[in-house]
């Protein structure tokens, strides 16, 4: 398959690598949802998209539309944004950031087309929102900008996979959205890619995904990772929604199984959790099961 460069004018993509515009998404959520099976609509961070999650990256596997939708028995419906680093500078964080207003607006505009479509089909299942790494600034920008629109929730819930975002104030935006979707944030202290992201941040500021002594979002739940073994081989290690990263972790799968797919999220002390932490820090206790079958991981395609 030829390489797919970012174009601001088709910012939807799914799994067959076909683009749509934001007024042809009625159409694609309708056949999605012919299926059958749960949407998630994902928001990828930094990296050459959206050839890089649709077929695969020179330096990074990638593949992450795949592993999400095969991993999962789900369908993905990918938003793009314009999140290339300079050149071969795999750590550059000021072209992306750069760029983030301008993916918050069109996730904005995005959203507005969701919410006409749930309005005029109220008994479909509304998706799942899985916003992953640098994903979380382009999400941050909708919220403080004021473009993620009015009234009830569009999503069964919202997922931050290891956010790249400043956890430095992170809790006057997030709080927002928390009070009105089921918001959960991954942290792990152990992710290499998020410890390397230091380029163009504030003083004292870090990536709210390795966790966080500022401040937090009363009404969100943050679920603690940390210490779980090496997640995933050097390039999946901070992909925590792909099977392959997860260490054979039961929790940690039945976890991003249950947000996904629009089930109750189990939290539990008598389940599945080693201890909370300033009320709203879930740290998920280890289990290492890795035949379980939540735990296989699937084959991806090779496009």
């Amino acid at each position: 398959m030829a390489k797919i460069e970012f174009d601001a004018s088709t910012p939807l993509y799914t799994s067959d690598a076909r683009a749509w515009r934001i007024h042809q998404l009625p159409y694609v959520l309708a056949q999605l949802s012919a299926t059958g099976k749960p949407i998630v609509l994902f928001v990828h961070g930094r990296g050459k998209e959206p050839g890089k999650s649709l077929i695969g990256g020179t330096f990074t596997k990638g593949m992450a539309v795949h592993k999400i939708e095969r991993g999962y028995d789900v369908r993905v419906l990918m938003f793009n944004w314009n999140s290339a680093f300079h050149g071969l500078n795999l750590f550059d964080r000021e072209v992306p950031l750069s760029h983030t207003s301008a993916g918050g607006l069109a996730l904005g505009t995005t959203l507005v087309a969701l919410q006409q479509f749930e309005t005029a089909n109220p008994g479909i299942a509304r998706p799942a929102l899985l916003i992953h790494s640098m994903g979380s600034i382009v999400v941050q920008h909708t919220l403080q900008d004021g473009h993620w629109p009015d009234g009830s929730a569009l999503f069964s819930s919202v997922l931050f996979s290891e956010p790249d975002a400043d956890d430095i104030g992170h809790s006057s935006w997030l709080e927002p959205l928390a009070i009105r979707e089921r918001t959960f944030v991954t942290q792990n202290r152990d992710d290499n890619v998020l410890i390397r992201s230091t380029d163009a941040r504030p003083a004292g500021a870090a990536a709210l995904g390795l966790g966080t002594t500022q401040p937090l979002a009363p009404h969100a739940k943050y679920v603690d990772l940390t210490s779980m073994g090496p997640l995933g081989k050097k390039d999946e290690d901070h992909e925590v929604f792909g099977k392959g990263a997860m260490n054979g972790q039961l929790y940690v799968c039945q976890f991003f199984t249950q947000a996904l797919t629009g089930k109750t999220v189990v939290l539990d002390q008598a389940v599945n959790v080693e201890c909370i932490e300033r009320d709203v820090i879930y740290r998920l206790r280890p289990r290492y099961e890795p035949g379980a079958p939540c735990l296989t991981i699937p084959d991806i395609p090779r496009l």
